[in-house]
């Protein structure tokens, strides 16, 4: 056999197997020297794979993807600086711990660091990112061979899910001629019956449901059981797996209240606390509700307030469940961190536990959110269409079915702050491993590749330009999201910020604005340098990559649009207007709000038990 035929063999063999171990989708982008792998992927009858321009649009595609399937998802490029663009998509994905298969290809040695074009240094080319890294030089495509390709196909698929999940970067130096018409031979080298040819489960740190947790939760459950004061905190945890319920349900017997990030989806059940952003904001209210013990799932919550309060309690017992290896614990106030499966030991603690929760201690909780719920309802009532009442509205009016994709920066601590109890609350996801605005619109059509019900993306202004090739996957990809846009003329965070109140950054640009450059805002340096304001028409942007648009300027109209937004089969914009300063004063409003409704009588926690 030729080369190039050994190399298509090998390569089919490989995707064979990925798609035998688990692997659904694959995400490719146009080259020259990766068109082995585009090709072989692509006639992969056992995964769907999705075309894309964009190399950094691609990896964050597949970042969403694999959030919202809980499956890896292979992508692959070119080599040079194409490769590079994954380095972003391969940080977020071990920080949030998402599986990725990074299949680059490269210039073989004798093209190395001899002038050759499009050849970089792509050896462990993502660092630490990386869960692993190989070179695959690819061998004869004999038996031995194509038993080792398959085992390596294995091994990475097992790898990108074992432990903490996250990417794996097989790096794959490939020889010219690199397309080839010639008929492929039979290969009987694969397992019977569609068995992957070296099955490895992940390894879980929980034992099965039903048998004893051993030493580690007996003591939880003692921790359980004398905890008076206990309190549940629940972060992000994207997976669809009973987390949430569990937690509403544990809390719910346990008499604990709960305090759980939208992201967790566990804001649910009599014992949620909707608004523990703005309570933890009264430090007098914060002492009040200080706890005797803090059981801790999933990663920390955005809330800053709600990290300040559990950095503050180093001589509280703190418990972590952890399976992963996360060490969510920035202030070093953890006691234990446990290496058991989160759901199994709720629901293990649901079927087990006699708690002594003080009689009063859910109620003084529940009473000071009620109080906060009203503050707040009315002043947003007061406020029109705002950022906060967007996070009501789509809290209370998306279906269950639905997944939220949420943008970092302010839409996530507005979902945080605002987001109602519910029931049967949608799903809601957010690149929140690195915390970045990169990628959020491809993340988001990746997410709607996995999603059986409509998927949402509420995001900003910068956010949206920053991805905003991304939009392309409506029309080439034929995939539909709804874009809930906040025109807000720049990063609205940064107005929060002490840099909002410097007076350096207030001072005038010495390369003021002009007539030509109006995008640019105003010609101090705060707006131009760190709000950026786009001056985008997102109408015309919307028109180029063909999706619908329309502005939502008050509260029916904005229900409208999401209503024929949702009825409708494509993608949409949907563009809010507010003003920057506007929403700073709004939120300490509310916050205002919520402190004089907590000190009046009645408002506040009594004495602790």
């Amino acid at each position: 056999m030729s080369q190039t035929t050994d190399t298509y063999l090998l390569l089919r063999a490989f995707a064979q197997e990925l798609a035998r171990c688990g692997m659904r989708a694959a995400c490719t982008s146009p080259g020259s020297r990766s068109a082995p792998l585009v090709l072989t992927l692509a006639r992969e009858p056992g995964l769907r794979c999705y075309s894309h321009i964009d190399e950094r649009c691609s990896g964050f595609f597949a970042l969403g993807l694999a959030k919202a399937s809980g499956l890896p998802v292979a992508v692959t490029c070119t080599s040079g600086t194409a490769a590079a663009q994954l380095l972003a998509p391969a940080i977020e994905a071990r920080e949030a711990r998402v599986p990725l298969v990074l299949l680059t290809a490269d210039r073989p040695a004798e093209l190395r660091e001899n002038g050759a074009g499009q050849a970089i240094d792509q050896l462990k080319l993502y660092g630490s990112a990386a869960k692993w890294f190989f070179e695959v030089e690819l061998p004869r495509a004999d038996e031995a061979g194509l038993r080792w390709i398959r085992t390596l196909a294995c091994r990475a698929y097992a790898t990108s899910l074992e432990g903490s999940p996250g990417a794996v970067h097989l790096n794959f130096p490939l020889r010219e001629p690199l397309v080839s018409d010639r008929e492929l031979p039979r290969d009987d080298t694969a397992r019977p019956g569609g068995a992957p040819f070296l099955r490895r489960r992940p390894a879980r740190l929980a034992p099965p449901r039903g048998m004893n947790f051993g030493v580690e939760f007996a003591h939880l459950k003692e921790r359980l059981a004398a905890g008076r004061r206990g309190v549940i905190v629940a972060g992000r945890h994207e997976r669809t797996d009973g987390f949430g319920e569990a937690a509403g349900e544990l809390a719910q017997r346990a008499g604990w209240p709960l305090l759980a990030d939208p992201l967790s989806g566990a804001r649910r059940g009599t014992a949620a606390i909707a608004h523990y952003d703005a309570l933890l904001r009264d430090p007098h209210l914060a002492g009040r509700l200080r706890p005797d013990f803090v059981l801790r799932v999933g990663d920390l919550p955005v809330s800053k307030p709600l990290r300040e309060w559990l950095a503050g309690m180093a001589d509280v017992p703190q418990i972590a469940i952890d399976p992963e290896g996360a060490w969510q614990d920035p202030a070093s106030v953890l006691w234990e961190s446990m290496a058991l499966e989160p759901v199994d030991v709720l629901r293990a603690l649901i079927a087990d536990g006699e708690t002594t929760a003080a009689e009063d201690w859910l109620s003084q909780w529940s009473s000071a959110d009620e109080r906060a719920a009203e503050a707040i309802g009315a002043v947003l009532s007061d406020s029109g269409l705002s950022e906060p009442r967007l996070a009501v509205e789509l809290g209370m009016l998306l279906p269950s079915e639905a997944t939220l994709f949420v943008a970092s920066s302010m839409p996530v601590r507005d979902i945080e702050t605002f987001w109602p109890v519910r029931t049967d609350p949608p799903r809601v996801l957010c690149n929140r491993g690195a915390n970045g605005i990169d990628g959020t619109v491809s993340s988001a059509f990746g997410a709607a590749a996995a999603a059986t019900g409509p998927v949402l993306l509420l995001i900003g202004d910068v956010a949206l330009a920053h991805d905003l090739g991304g939009l392309l996957a409506a029309g080439r990809l034929g995939l539909k999201l709804t874009i809930v846009l906040l025109e807000n003329g720049g990063g609205g965070i940064f107005d929060f910020l002490p840099v909002a109140q410097s007076r350096m950054a207030r001072l005038p640009d010495a390369a003021a604005v002009t007539k030509e450059h109006p995008s640019q805002g105003a010609g101090d340096i705060f707006t131009r340098h760190v709000t950026t304001p786009t001056g985008l028409d997102f109408a015309r942007a919307g028109a180029l990559y063909g999706l619908a648009h329309e502005r939502a300027g008050d509260l029916p109209s904005f229900r409208d649009a999401l209503e024929r937004a949702l009825a409708s089969e494509h993608s949409a914009i949907i563009e809010v207007r507010t003003d920057r300063s506007e929403n700073v004063a709004l939120h300490r409003r509310v916050w205002d709000a919520v402190a004089v409704a907590l000190s009046s009588p009645g408002g506040a926690a009594g004495p602790p038990a």
